[in-house]
Parts: C-alpha cells; sequence; structure tokens
C-alpha cells in the first residue's frame, strides 16, 4: 500500500499511514492480534475453588437415622467429642461453630468447622468443612463439603459423619471414644460381692 504525501505532510498523517499499511500486512498474512480475555472470564478463574478430593457429598438419605434435629444433635456430639476432644485432630487448629433452627421449624442445622486466623478480625472467617443437616420428603438430609481441611482428614470426618447419620457411636479412627453415653456406667449385676468373715465362737 502507496501512500502519496504532500511534501510538507504533517506527521500526524505520516503515522497513520505507516499504521495502515501495518495493519493491512497483518490482515493479508492471516496474522491477528490474540483475543483478551473478558472480565467475567477473569474473575471465574481467580474464584476457581481449589482441586481437592472430596468437595460436596450427600450422605445416602437411606442411611440417616431419625428427625434432622435428632441427627444434628448426634454429629454435634460426634464432632465435638471425637474431633474437638481433648486430643482431638482439629482442636489445636480449627474451631467449632454450628447454629440450628428448633424442631419446631424444621430443624435444619449446619456444623461449621473454621480456620483459626489469629489475625483475621473474625476467626470464624475461613471455613474448612461445613455439614449441613436439613428436612427432605420424609427423610433427613445430610451433606458434607470439604474446602480446607487436608483431603484424609476430610475423608476420615466423611466417614464418621456418615456412621453417625446411620446412629452408630465411637470415634472410628479417632482418638477418643468416651463421652458418648450421659449415663453412668453400671456394676454388672452378677459381679461377686466379698463375704465377711465371721467371728469365731
Amino acid at each position: 500500500m502507496r501512500c502519496k504525501l504532500p511534501i510538507h505532510a504533517p506527521p500526524a498523517w505520516m503515522l497513520a499511514c505507516v499504521l495502515a499499511a501495518v495493519l493491512a500486512g497483518c490482515a493479508g498474512s492471516g496474522l491477528g492480534l490474540p483475543a483478551l480475555p473478558k472480565p467475567e472470564e477473569i474473575a471465574a478463574e481467580q474464584n476457581k475453588p481449589e482441586p481437592t478430593g472430596l468437595q460436596s457429598i450427600m450422605i445416602p438419605t437411606n442411611h440417616v437415622v431419625g428427625t434432622p434435629t435428632e441427627v444434628y444433635t448426634r454429629l454435634a456430639r460426634g464432632v465435638l467429642t471425637c474431633w474437638f476432644g481433648a486430643d482431638g485432630p482439629l482442636k489445636a487448629a480449627y474451631i467449632y461453630h454450628a447454629q440450628a433452627d428448633p424442631a419446631s421449624k424444621g430443624g435444619k442445622a449446619q456444623i461449621r468447622i473454621m480456620t483459626r486466623d489469629h489475625e483475621a478480625s473474625d476467626p470464624r472467617a475461613l471455613r474448612a468443612y461445613l455439614i449441613a443437616i436439613s428436612p427432605g420428603e420424609g427423610s433427613t438430609k445430610v451433606e458434607v463439603e470439604n474446602r480446607r481441611l487436608p483431603e484424609p482428614l476430610a475423608v476420615r470426618l466423611k466417614d464418621d459423619v456418615g456412621r453417625w447419620a446411620r446412629a452408630e457411636d465411637g470415634c472410628g479412627e479417632g482418638p477418643v471414644t468416651a463421652g458418648w453415653s450421659a449415663d453412668p456406667a453400671s456394676e454388672p449385676a452378677n459381679t461377686p460381692k466379698k463375704d465377711k468373715k465371721s467371728k469365731a465362737p
């Protein structure tokens, strides 16, 4: 492409002509400028969750025993006893937080496990694990979602939640197994009692 310019052409005209020639050459060669990503694509990529082996899992409803309130009570007791007990694996680095509606309002509940962050204004701001309990049609729904727990811990906790949802007590692989029964251990009925020695006449 040739541009015929006056002898005293302004520099702006020359620049426009050169730019047009370059662009025409690119178009003729089949080359083009790379397309820039859209703002929504950039935001979606930045907000993409970190990959993990356990994201969101629904416990089969036929494995859940009891009303939402009953299930929440068992799950909360299990998490506090086994995972946040004296030797629990989550006690040092995590925080337990829960909220539940009364049974008269359906009993919907959530148990949140938060990462401890001593520099955060709200120490519960970093959600690591979620257990959601909600009423279903003739059943109780239990869903677990891992956000920040290491995968081995998340899998163990998921297995515990499934067992507690089936109304099976115990801590699984956890170190703490006490505290499940509020009733004190009773003395076996057949325990032999020591006879008092009779005095000789």
